[in-house]
């Protein structure tokens, strides 16, 4: 099963590069779709442009012809005052419309022209005594508009059509830069997604050889203590029952003294190495986990006196029920406590809490005001067989953790964040969380 350490380590990096694309994606699409609206918006412009600088043209066309050819009738005044109208309208639309600093200039001439043309038509008018509305141009005012008015339509028109020139260009290069980037994201996810799906196949190939190790381990440390336990029990009740007769006989009984020592520390051993390899089931039972706690306690009393460290159980006067194995918690709390005890040799304090957690798991806390634990050691403190210690085994907080796992909880090592001294904190389902209760599935 994958471990949350594990799990951890392969996520995080999909999820840091998942982030990382995600963001980039959406700040291209965001910044290209900007420039697209604002290329589609001045290519708008620009055919609309052209579109009134047709217009100018053909009516300027039809003016210059008109002139040229002369039409003294009434239809021909009409028409005349009709194209006047209608230049007059184009530019005035056209003075919105384009906003380029060279357009502008250009529409500016235009306008200026076309005055002049007007105010040419009136002073002819004026000059042969007519109605100047409607009328034909003469030969001043046929050459501004050649020369002045058409001239400069022409050149708007010029300038619009380069300008739509350059509109068409930037939607190309923005459509290819969308083309470049959506390829070359797709390609870094790609070689993220390998890179990624080789770094977890890795991990996960190292964690299984590690559990197939700690596996391997477990049914040798099995084998082997079922192959010594009964000759090392044989030995031991053979030296009991010869003790007193070797001392009888001069046989020195420190002797023996001293293999019963080495022989029960052997059996320590081999029984830690069998709890590791076979742990047994918990047997969930309802218990008050402050009444557990008490009696640990109580048990080392002696060992903390002779540390001269002090105990101190803190818990609420109501009962604190959890759904539990009572001697394997006990156990738990007893391997903590013997750690702190061997952490403060010149004395100390111990404190034991037992309280409720806002999210309906209860927790013992053991405090103690020793050294503390190192941070490099931290991340591995609950790995079997790593150790601190000269003479420890390294199993003890494996098993603890492995318990509190068993029990739907878990244990957690940390230092205080208040001073010296290390803190661990066992979690255990409360009431409300024990397995078939009413929020077991919150």
């Amino acid at each position: 099963m994958l471990t949350r350490r594990l799990l951890f380590r392969i996520a995080w990096p999909s999820l840091v590069a998942s982030l990382l694309f995600l963001t980039s994606c959406a700040a291209a699409a965001v910044y290209l779709g900007w420039r697209q609206a604002a290329t589609v918006r001045a290519l708008e412009a620009d055919l609309h442009g052209r579109r009134l600088v047709d217009g100018l043209l053909k009516d300027l066309s039809e003016l210059i012809e008109i002139g040229l050819l002369g039409d003294d009738s009434g239809r021909g005044r009409a028409r005349v005052a009709a194209l006047h109208e209608d230049v007059r309208q184009l530019l005035v639309e056209s003075d919105v419309t384009v906003n380029r600093p060279e357009a502008v200039r250009i529409v500016d001439r235009l306008e200026n022209g076309f005055r002049r043309y007007r105010e040419t038509v009136a002073a002819e008018a004026e000059a042969d005594d007519r109605v100047a509305g409607g009328l034909p141009p003469g030969r001043a005012a046929l050459t501004i508009l050649e020369t002045d008015v058409r001239e400069a339509a022409r050149d708007l028109d010029a300038e619009i059509a380069e300008a739509t020139a350059r509109s068409l260009a930037a939607m190309h290069r923005t459509a290819s830069w969308t083309a470049w980037w959506l390829a070359g994201v797709g390609g870094l996810a790609t070689i993220a997604g390998l890179f990624f799906g080789y770094s977890a196949a890795t991990g996960l190939e190292r964690a299984m050889i590690h559990a197939e190790e700690l596996a391997a381990a477990g049914r040798m440390a099995a084998g082997m203590a079922h192959e010594l336990r009964n000759p090392l029990t044989a030995i031991s009740m053979l030296v009991q029952l010869q003790r007193e007769k070797a001392e009888e006989e001069g046989l020195p009984a420190e002797d023996l003294q001293v293999i019963e020592r080495e022989i029960a520390r052997m059996e320590e051993r081999l029984k830690a190495f069998i709890d590791f390899a076979r742990p047994s089931r918990p047997e969930g039972r309802r218990i008050d986990l402050g009444a557990v706690a008490a009696e640990t306690l109580a048990l080392l009393q002696g060992r903390a006196a002779k540390h001269r460290v002090e105990i101190k159980l803190v818990r609420p006067e109501e009962p604190i029920q959890v759904q539990a194995d009572a001697e394997q918690i006990g156990r738990v709390l007893m391997n903590l406590t013997m750690n702190a005890l061997d952490a403060m040799p010149r004395g100390g304090r111990l404190t034991t809490t037992v309280s409720r957690a806002p999210d309906g798991f209860v927790e013992l806390t053991v405090d103690d005001t020793g050294p503390g634990v190192q941070p490099d050691a931290l991340p591995r403190l609950f790995e079997p067989f790593f150790t601190s210690k000269e003479a420890g085994l390294g199993l003890g907080l494996a098993i603890s953790e492995r318990i509190a796992r068993d029990h739907g909880g878990s244990l957690v090592a940390s230092n205080q964040p208040e001073g010296a001294g290390a803190r661990f904190v066992l979690r255990l389902p409360g009431p409300s969380r024990i397995l078939g209760g009413p929020s077991s599935r919150a």
